[in-house]
């Protein structure tokens, strides 16, 4: 039962973060006149459609995505309401709404998390695993963790965002041990045996953390700053040896839903809402890259054709998008495929 509850709370998150994005490029599709033939959610083969205003709205079979389809989007410039022919500054402004609208739907979700009370986790040891490094370096059940290389860590978010930046080095991990202030020189392992972080640790002692709106405001800011800067790291993993990078396709995703979903009555909502900011925020920058298909690549596309001082052909323009869905597709095929393959084996995603 949970498994079906975790795979339908991953079906609705997913069709909520795109009918943001594409809600996104079609709001401003139309405030700038661009006529829009179709806004769908899900791909082909249709299920039902309703067209209202001279576009047709429509609901699809495969509930893994959405589109806007706009007249002209491949730079034709055969009517003045097409995509094509508006200014580039109105086409970059339509494309990049869409990415911004998921951005500013994360740090909204994050809001409401830290003014509703956020569960942060601190960063007081209860296990030292035997043989990590942490024990290597003489950390002790009871040290709670103040700093990283000088820089203050308060709960286990922050300490784990400081400890990727140092992944495969020595860091000095500063410690509060009763009354005494204690620097350990801890190897931050870049490929730690399975349910064992870095360091070799578990922490416990959850607190619940109330914030005034302005100071929710900042923290959501923030925490969404922070995952915005690191998600580039995403490519460096795909260019590594190492095949269990934690780089996840829909498959991998669904199963991290049921697991969040299944620990959500020890934990509360807020755990899941805070996955669907997460997964909010990595749509809208992923989306920005500069690959054909993606708003990112669309927008290099009107760049070019505003240097250029004239579109690009429209049928190459149209094959260089179509290419890369075809590579994206695969892409994801391959990623799920190993996702079943770490499922059926009990490894981690």
């Amino acid at each position: 039962m949970t498994v079906f509850i975790g795979i339908l709370a991953f079906f609705l998150i997913l069709s909520v973060l795109v009918m943001v994005h594409e809600l996104g490029h079609f709001t401003c599709a139309k405030l700038m006149g661009v006529r829009v033939e179709e806004f769908g959610l899900g791909f082909p083969p249709r299920v039902k459609g309703w067209r209202r205003g001279g576009t047709l709205y429509s609901l699809n079979a495969l509930p893994l995505g959405g589109f806007v389809r706009m007249v002209g989007e491949n730079g034709e410039q055969d009517a003045p309401d097409s995509f094509g022919s508006h200014p580039a500054w109105q086409r970059f402004i339509i494309l990049v709404a869409g990415p911004t609208m998921n951005i500013l739907l994360a740090v909204a979700i994050f809001f409401f998390i830290f003014l509703h009370g956020m569960p942060r986790q601190l960063n007081t040891v209860t296990k030292v695993v035997a043989g990590s490094p942490a024990a290597h370096a003489g950390l002790m059940a009871g040290d709670t963790i103040v700093a990283i290389d000088g820089v203050h860590v308060h709960y286990r978010d922050d300490l784990g965002t400081q400890v990727d930046k140092h992944i495969g080095e020595v860091v000095a991990v500063q410690v509060q041990r009763r009354s005494d202030r204690v620097t350990a020189m801890v190897l931050a392992r870049s490929h730690p045996p399975r349910n064992q972080g870095s360091f070799g640790i578990e922490l416990g002692k959850m607190t619940t953390m109330h914030y005034s709106p302005i100071q929710s405001a900042g923290q959501a800011v923030g925490v969404v700053g922070t995952m915005v800067s690191t998600i580039p790291q995403i490519f460096g993993h795909l260019l590594s040896s190492n095949h269990n990078n934690g780089v996840v396709g829909p498959i991998g995703i669904a199963r991290v839903t049921t697991d969040t979903v299944s620990q959500e009555p020890q934990n509360g909502p807020s755990t899941l809402l805070a996955l669907m900011a997460l997964l909010s925020a990595n749509l809208g920058v992923l989306n920005l890259l500069p690959f054909p298909a993606l708003d990112g690549g669309r927008i290099v596309f009107v760049a070019v054709s505003a240097v250029r001082r004239r579109n690009l052909d429209p049928q190459v323009e149209g094959a260089i998008h179509a290419i890369g869905m075809a590579v994206l597709l695969l892409f994801i095929l391959l990623i799920s495929y190993n996702d079943i393959l770490h499922w059926l084996t009990g490894g981690n995603t």
